[in-house]
């Protein structure tokens, strides 16, 4: 059980820092502004993300739903929790990439909006809400 455990949890390190390197790589096309390599990236991070999943379920069978904390300590593995270790910093990473992504794409949106806006005004009468931004 233990063999099988590392085996899962360095195929899912590695798994994971590929979709880390994917969401580099869409955060360069989403400061270049490549809307088609931005299509092909994200299909890439989906088939990535169902990889993780996959691993991931896995993994919880081995352990049968118990944290992966109570398990080191049963196991008292160095490498195990090594492995731990690292996975949870590189998750640590990658959401941290994943909201900025997240929140490069809402302000791209948020000033196509705007844009849009200016070139096509409504024809009513403009009216302003408590920030001063107008409806």
């Amino acid at each position: 059980m233990e063999l099988k455990l590392q085996q899962i949890m360095s195929e899912e390190y590695r798994v994971l820092n590929a979709l880390y390197e994917s969401l580099l790589e869409q955060n360069k096309y989403l400061l270049s502004r490549e809307v088609f390599s931005l299509d092909r990236i994200v299909k890439v991070i989906e088939a990535k993300s169902k990889d993780v999943a996959n691993l991931e379920i896995e993994r919880r069978k081995i352990t049968k739903d118990r944290s992966m904390r109570e398990v080191i300590k049963e196991f008292k593995d160095k490498e195990l929790e090594n492995s731990y270790n690292t996975i949870v910093e590189l998750l640590d990473k990658l959401k941290f990439q994943k909201d900025t992504n997240e929140m490069l794409i809402k302000q791209s949106l948020g000033f196509t909006n705007q844009m849009l806006r200016a070139i096509n005004p409504g024809v009513g009468a403009k009216t302003y809400n408590a920030f001063g931004k107008s409806r």
